[in-house]
This record gives C-alpha cells, sequence and structure tokens, in this order.
C-alpha cells in the first residue's frame, strides 16, 4: 500500500461526512497538489499497445464526469493510469441540476448522479484541457466527452456536438487527443437518451465523423428495452462511422439496490458496484457484434482492480472507472498493473 492510499484511508470517513461534491473538490485540490510528488515504480512495467492510432500504456483509465472542468490530465497520470476522458463539455456553460445532485451508498459501494453536464462550457473547458495536452507525459492518452446543451431541442441536438468538434479541427491541438466522446446515454439530461436509439444514433454519427478531428467514440446506457434494440443501435452507430464504444454509461435502474427512504426519490444514474453484472453483460454482446473491428472501452460497475482485470479478460480493449475509484482509492491503477 501507498503513503498516499493510507493517507486517503486515513482521511476518507471524514471525506465521507460531508456532501459527496464537496468532498470530491477537495479530495481532487489535494491530489493536485500531492501527486506532483509521487513516485510509481508500477509504471516501469507497463507494456505499450497501439488504439486509436495512438500509444498507451495502461488499458485503466479515468470516466468522464470525474473531470468537468478538465484539470486532471496535469496530476492523475501520476497515480497510474493510462489515459482521461475529460468533460462531459457542452457548447455553453451549464450549472447543472439543483443541489444536493450526487449522494453516496457506501454500503453498495455506489453513486447515485443527477449532475445534469453541470461544466465550464466548451471554450473554456478546452481551453483548460488544451494547456495540458502538450505538458501531459507522452506515456498518458487523452480524450473528451461532449454533450448536448440541456435547453437544445432534441431535433437540433447533432448541431452541439457539430459546433464543439469543428472548432477542435480547426485547432492543430487537437491532434493530441486519442479520441472524442460523444455523449447520448446520461439519464440527467431531459430525452438525451432519445439520441442513442437506431436511427438517431446513425445520424448523429455520421455528422460528428464529418467534422470531426479524431475517432468518434459513442457512449451507450445499459437500459435498453431488449437486447434486440440495443443491438440495433450499435450495429446503426458503426455504420455511421463510430470509431469506437464506451459501454456503459449510469443506469436508471435503482432495483439493483435498497435505497434508504431519503433517496427513493433522489432519481438519476446509479453506479459502482451494483452495476458490475449488467455491464460485464453489456460488455460481452457489444464485443459479440463489434468483433475486433473497433476499439470497446468498458465503464461501469468497475468496483476493484480485479473486476478491470476481468474486463479485459473479457475482451475489452480499455477500462474505465470513477465509482469504484473514489471507494477504493488512490492505488486502483497501480494494484491493476500489479495483477
Amino acid at each position: 500500500m501507498s503513503a498516499l492510499q493510507s493517507l486517503y484511508r486515513a482521511a476518507k470517513p471524514l471525506l465521507f461526512r460531508i456532501d459527496p461534491e464537496r468532498a470530491h473538490t477537495l479530495t481532487s485540490l489535494a491530489m493536485r497538489g500531492i501527486t506532483p510528488f509521487v513516485k510509481d515504480a508500477a509504471l516501469s512495467r507497463r507494456e505499450s499497445f497501439e488504439l486509436f492510432d495512438r500509444k498507451f500504456y495502461s488499458r485503466i483509465g479515468i470516466a468522464a464526469g470525474f473531470d468537468k472542468f478538465c484539470h486532471a490530465p496535469g496530476y492523475i497520470h501520476k497515480l497510474g493510469f493510462g489515459f482521461i476522458e475529460s468533460g462531459s463539455l457542452t457548447p455553453k456553460p451549464q450549472r447543472g441540476n439543483p443541489k444536493p445532485r450526487l449522494a453516496r451508498l457506501p454500503e453498495n459501494e455506489a453513486l447515485l448522479n443527477k449532475m445534469g453536464f453541470n461544466n465550464p462550457g466548451f471554450l473554456r473547458g478546452w481551453k483548460n484541457l488544451r494547456a495540458r495536452l502538450a505538458e501531459t507525459q507522452p506515456s498518458y492518452q487523452l480524450a473528451l466527452s461532449l454533450g448536448k446543451g440541456k435547453e437544445t431541442p432534441l431535433e437540433n441536438a447533432a448541431d452541439d456536438y457539430v459546433y464543439c468538434l469543428s472548432l477542435l479541427k480547426g485547432d492543430i491541438m487537437s491532434e493530441y487527443l486519442s479520441y472524442i466522446a460523444v455523449n447520448v446515454s446520461s439519464p440527467n439530461t431531459p430525452n438525451l437518451r432519445a439520441l442513442q436509439k437506431g436511427k438517431a444514433i446513425r445520424a448523429l454519427v455520421e455528422k460528428c465523423v464529418a467534422v470531426s478531428p479524431r475517432p468518434v467514440v459513442v457512449k451507450f446506457a445499459p437500459d435498453f428495452d431488449s437486447p434486440k434494440a440495443y443491438k440495433e443501435s450499435l450495429e446503426a452507430a458503426l455504420q455511421g462511422g463510430a470509431g469506437g464504444i464506451v459501454i456503459s454509461n449510469t443506469t436508471t435502474n435503482h432495483a439493483l439496490v435498497s435505497l434508504p427512504v431519503q433517496l427513493r426519490d433522489f432519481g438519476g444514474g446509479l453506479s459502482g458496484k451494483p452495476l458490475a453484472e449488467t455491464a460485464r453483460h453489456y460488455l460481452e454482446a457489444t464485443l459479440k457484434i463489434t468483433k475486433g473491428k473497433v476499439p470497446v472501452i468498458s465503464s461501469g460497475g468497475v468496483f476493484s482492480p480485479a473486476e478491470a482485470r476481468r474486463r479485459i479478460d473479457l475482451g475489452a480493449d480499455l477500462v474505465q472507472v470513477y465509482s469504484g475509484f473514489i471507494f477504493y482509492g488512490p492505488d486502483f491503477a497501480r494494484d491493476f498493473i500489479r495483477l
């Protein structure tokens, strides 16, 4: 166990007594101050491999939502992660949903979130990330997630993604990105998930691919009505030119846990350990369809380094963690590398 992990375990009971969103901010600030002094010997044992025509050194990364303001690439790689997906960013700044909008379920190692794409807006977020691109270690890859603005009518949703992608295409620094994720599966923006179905996702991906400077990766939800419905949407995204798949986002199936009375009307998406089995199922279904044609990134329910390794063994090219990182601590990636 590293000294940083020991420190986190000591501080965790106190952090879990305060508001989850505030705790996340405080922990992120602490890591920004501490990680420049961290030396991780495990990193020297990583082997490189190529995805999205970029060289990766670890298959474990941080999922979108952790780094909404695009600050983390300056420090998170020191913990052993091979990549991070910053964002999601929308064309205009958004304050997100009213607070409280994040809740812990410690006994389940799970989170409920209804953040609502709170972010500084594309221009500010990209400026933050852009300033860190060239300075980032070559052994560490950066990706960016994009979302639809809350006030944008569904029929104009493609305009939001195309706007951001067009600005990226006009900026040479976008070549430092490994991929660009199109988030059409957050449960916290009204009607957003309608974009991930059938003809809608194919049309959206086609428009995005036409202007994107880097591979377009589609992030799906784990809440389709049937395996057939998911298969049709996944195939439509691939037909539209998707260069990769992230599976999956948070789930609206709150029946996976026994919620305390005060959270039964909280809403939002459930993440963490209870989602593991569902996420594995969707990963296996995805791999049967993609058949190695595009990279597949497994996300959702990655509650431990062993679970992350299991996703790789199932066939995922990369694995993303967020909730599991919060409950497990800063040694997550280091311990994954050692498995």
